[in-house]
């Protein structure tokens, strides 16, 4: 069991350095489709910031985002513009899948804590050897 969850703790490490795809398919559960899932990124919310604060991602591919609340408060993840809007308390995680139609960088924030300067941007790009 704990070389499963060691498996499982650096498949997370390498997703987080892998560039990836977003665009949504907001779900509070976990969705696995591995034919249309192509990449997997970790996402936490800290108290005022998000790591990473910039997620670039592949137009047209989907994407699982694993949220969490690592912070002491009550925290979003709200990319307007991509209609995401989770909501996560103290401790919790959530997946959501996404998946991207139109280039371009959206803005992240966290609703309760955008003025405190918990932004980022989702970049979402073509993906590479697509020719388009």
């Amino acid at each position: 069991m704990s070389i499963k969850k060691s498996l499982a703790g650096l498949a997370m490490i390498i997703a987080m350095s892998i560039s990836v795809p977003l665009h949504v398919f907001a779900t509070t559960e976990v969705e696995r489709e591995p034919a249309d899932t192509t990449n997997e990124m970790v996402v936490e919310l800290h108290d005022d910031y998000f790591n990473p604060n910039a997620i670039t991602i592949a137009n047209g591919e989907a994407t699982e985002l694993l949220l969490k609340n690592v912070g002491q408060k009550e925290h979003t993840f709200t990319v307007e513009k991509l209609d995401i809007d989770v909501e996560l308390q103290p401790g919790e995680q959530k997946t959501i899948t996404v998946k991207p139609d139109e280039t371009g960088t959206y803005e992240l924030i966290c609703r309760f804590h955008e003025k405190e300067g918990m932004v980022g941007e989702v970049i979402v790009e073509e993906k590479e050897g697509s020719g388009e």
